[in-house]
């Protein structure tokens, strides 16, 4: 029992580091410009410890039927109250996750407008005349002067 846990508290702290690299990048993505090399950092470090907490649920699946007992643990007070708090952190870390989300599509969003006009200033070569009039570039054409 004091292995399920202790299992339990490791999810729950794994859980609160998590909380704490998502505020980190939502922050990040509430900077009107990215920086690349810091949000990947912070990826890494999510997808660590998602992997983490991946690891400790199998285990508590695996004690909870050595144990022959499953969450939420109504009769198991100690754990019933750790199991509330992991869940809340998990409701927690989906609405923060579903931030992030949303921060990362407004700036892949701003990011394709920028690449469109980009894109669209290079078709569009013009020259301005002597009377300021712009009509298409002269491509190809050859002067001749004498003096």
């Amino acid at each position: 029992m004091e292995t399920l846990h202790t299992t339990l508290l490791q999810m729950k702290s794994s859980l609160e580091e998590l909380d704490a690299i998502m505020v980190a990048e939502a922050n990040q993505l509430d900077r009107p410009q990215i920086n690349p090399v810091a949000l990947q950092v912070l990826t890494d470090s999510k997808s660590q410890l998602l992997a983490t907490l991946q690891h400790h649920d199998e285990m508590r699946l695996q004690q909870e039927a050595r144990l022959a007992i499953a969450a939420p643990y109504p009769h198991r007070a100690q754990l019933f109250v750790c199991w509330q708090q992991i869940t809340e952190r998990v409701r927690r870390s989906k609405a923060l996750n579903s931030e992030v989300e949303a921060r990362l599509q407004h700036h892949l969003e701003k990011t394709q407008r920028v690449q469109k006009v980009v894109d669209q200033v290079g078709h569009h070569h013009t020259l301005y005349g002597s009377g300021g009039e712009s009509g298409p570039a002269a491509v190809g054409r050859k002067y001749d002067i004498s003096v």
